[in-house]
């Protein structure tokens, strides 16, 4: 069961395809079990290679060289720099406010504030748009290299249970160097109240890292279904991955909602040539407490699909011993143990220490803390 769930997160992680995952139009490979295993191990490390170019972009760099500076700092150059804010005018409305339970009111903090490092103060030049940072990011900067730009805003007040303001449209942007390194929009934000609960209407947002961009989005399809979706991808390095699902509901008493108020869900995980297509029957799945091997094949089901091909489906699988392992079931009949795919390995191993492996900079800096 753990490995189940396991493939289960790995899925969800990379939101909704409304169609049903058993698409009759998608052919069938003509290619032997073994050639096919070899696709999907290629596709597993396509995604690992994209992961590597994410963890090694310009804005991955950039964290490592400031968090390496700051480690380094014997002056107190950055402290002294984010203490000095706090001596701009207008800025104490914003350090002795409580947001968010009180409007942020961007319009009155803007301006361009740029920062002396002789004086160690900050000056202040007037803007009717803007609100704009511009500071030293490290110790031995010759220059203010990084600015922080942050523009149009909007929000309003969230009225749940304990009422806050929330962002319905946001640009923030910084920049070093003159290149942009990080960017986070909220495109829009629409939603209705169900009582106290907020119902999404349709939220979109992005984060941009350089050089990829994470997009983010909600949309209501129904009042009782609605699709999610997230994709990374790099117009630079061509790597796509993108996550869609969706959720179909039993009810609409959105305060009261449990899992067995779940219809389906069903989605989709692409990572560039691969799609790995998902549908659970979550009705008669979740009314189960205590559900078989047998139970959960019947009302789950994984296909994985790679060119638009189908190569074939994933099925929970238990031994004598009552140990459960995950198995690709190829068209031609084959079951192969996932464990045995070359990127995997036992208990996803292979694949786990290949992630550690990749992140390595960020793992071993916080493993020091």
């Amino acid at each position: 069961m753990k490995k189940f769930i396991l493939l289960f997160m790995m899925i969800t992680l990379f939101t909704c395809d409304n169609e049903s995952v058993n698409d009759a139009t998608t052919p069938e490979s003509q290619n032997t079990a073994e050639q096919d295993q070899e696709q999907v191990e290629a596709s597993v490390e396509m995604l690992m290679n994209c992961l590597e170019v994410l963890e090694t972009g310009d804005f991955s760099n950039l964290l490592i060289e400031i968090y390496d500076n700051a480690e380094a700092d014997t002056t107190d150059f950055h402290q002294i720099m984010m203490d000095a804010v706090e001596n701009i005018p207008n800025y104490q409305p914003l350090i002795d406010s409580d947001y968010p339970n009180e409007p942020f009111n961007i319009q009155n903090y803007f301006g361009t504030y740029e920062y002396n490092s002789l004086l160690e103060t900050w000056t202040t030049e007037a803007s009717n748009s803007t609100m704009k940072m511009m500071f030293p990011m490290f110790t031995n900067s010759n220059s203010n290299d990084t600015s922080i730009t942050v523009s149009g805003v909007t929000e309003e007040l969230l009225n749940i249970e304990d009422p806050v303001y929330i962002p319905t449209t946001l640009s923030v942007e910084m920049s070093h160097n003159d290149q942009r390194m990080l960017a986070f929009n909220i495109e829009n934000v629409s939603y209705t109240m169900s009582g106290e609960i907020p119902v999404p209407n349709d939220v979109n947002f992005n984060i941009y890292m350089n050089p990829f961009t994470h997009d983010f989005s909600i949309d209501k399809i129904s009042d009782d279904k609605f699709s999610f979706g997230y994709a990374l991808s790099s117009d630079e390095d061509g790597c796509v991955n993108q996550f869609e699902a969706s959720i179909k509901l039993l009810s609409t008493d959105y305060e009261n909602l449990e899992d067995t108020d779940i219809d389906y869900i069903s989605g989709s995980f692409t990572s560039n040539s691969m799609k790995v297509e998902f549908n659970i029957d979550a009705e008669y799945l979740f009314a189960l407490d205590d559900p078989t091997t047998i139970q959960i094949n019947n009302f789950v089901d994984v296909n994985v699909i790679v060119d638009e091909v189908m190569l074939g489906e994933i099925e929970l699988q238990e031994d004598a011993d009552e140990e459960y392992s995950l198995h690709m079931i190829f068209v031609d009949g084959t079951s192969v143990n996932v464990e045995n795919f070359i990127g995997i390995g036992v208990d996803g191993e292979e694949f786990i220490q290949t992630l550690e492996g990749i992140f390595a900079r960020f793992i071993d800096r916080l493993d020091d803390e």
